[in-house]
């Protein structure tokens, strides 16, 4: 038997292959990581990085930083560890075949606070991130 597809001349979406401009800093959890920066936070390489494993960035234009951090349709940070959340980054939402979760911006303090979350894994800076949103 032969495997039924909807649409069998239409080629597959990966997410796997995006980019980031020079302006862009990718950060992720240890241990998803593809290099280590000076203050000793995980990040991501910004040629051909996965979107699900991107959990935060900053982005640099205009005399301008913004900053991201993933969160949910409810408002809360990712939690890569989570009972509940881990292995879901690349989960899809049922009614609107959007990401699951997405790169919100968020203030500095908070995204400080999820950054070190990411470095050392200690739920205490992920519930600091949370109450800074």
């Amino acid at each position: 038997m032969s495997k039924f597809k909807i649409h069998k001349d239409r080629t597959e979406k990966t997410t796997v292959g995006e980019t980031a401009d020079e302006s862009t800093s990718l950060y992720t959890i240890f241990g998803k990581h593809d290099w280590i920066d000076e203050d000793g936070f995980p990040r991501m390489d910004r040629e051909d990085f996965d979107p699900g494993h991107l959990h935060a960035k900053i982005v640099e234009d205009n005399n301008r930083t913004k900053f991201y951090i993933k969160r949910g349709r409810h408002g809360k940070p990712f939690d890569p560890m989570g009972i509940y959340t881990e292995g879901t980054e690349h989960k899809q939402k049922r009614h609107a075949g959007k990401p699951e979760w997405e790169l919100k911006i968020v203030n500095e303090k908070a995204f400080n606070f999820y950054i070190n979350f990411l470095r050392t894994k200690n739920g205490a800076w992920l519930r600091n991130a949370e109450r800074e949103i």
